[in-house]
């Protein structure tokens, strides 16, 4: 047997199985490195998603603390507007209460309560007191108690005191 031509060594497969086994095993090659690429990316975004959740945890719990502080600061206006108010109140009616007094009457305390006034001063008679201080006294407020005390030199202390009355008390 012999032939014209030199024998060729034949290879183990053909070229076309060559292509197709290096074709096959790119392609596997790149569907595990994307396998591996989507693990890994499903990996971090797991973390990630831990961390935003203890950062929305960490962020509703300062939400909580500055909303309570909001509450505290409106309460604490409130509190200070409804001074404010009372203080011009009774700055108000100090002031009236000053303008009542009558100019031989001189006062020399006043003590302000709840729902009392209670007034220290000289006149000089019981009659001046009782016509130009005790009319107004005694429309404002529900009962007037005054009790006088004579000076040696002819004028008298009184002591005045002035309640109002709530109505549940009636």
């Amino acid at each position: 047997m012999y032939s014209f031509k030199k024998p060729k060594p034949k290879p183990i497969f053909a070229y076309d199985t060559t292509l197709w086994l290096i074709f096959i095993s790119i392609s596997t090659l790149l569907y595990i490195s994307f396998a591996l690429f989507l693990y890994i990316k499903s990996y971090f975004f797991k973390k990630d998603i831990q961390n935003f959740t203890k950062q929305i945890i960490s962020f509703d719990k300062q939400i909580n603390k500055i909303n309570f502080e909001k509450e505290t600061i409106y309460f604490q206006k409130s509190v200070y507007e409804d001074i404010q108010v009372k203080n011009s109140l009774i700055k108000e009616s100090i002031k009236n209460l000053l303008s009542l007094i009558p100019d031989p009457i001189t006062l020399q305390a006043i003590k302000f309560e709840k729902n009392s006034l209670i007034i220290y001063g000289i006149t000089p008679s019981k009659d001046i007191y009782n016509l130009l201080m005790l009319p107004p006294l005694q429309s404002i407020f529900t009962s007037t108690q005054t009790n006088f005390y004579q000076l040696p030199n002819g004028w008298w202390t009184f002591k005045s005191i002035n309640q109002l009355k709530n109505k549940n008390e009636y």
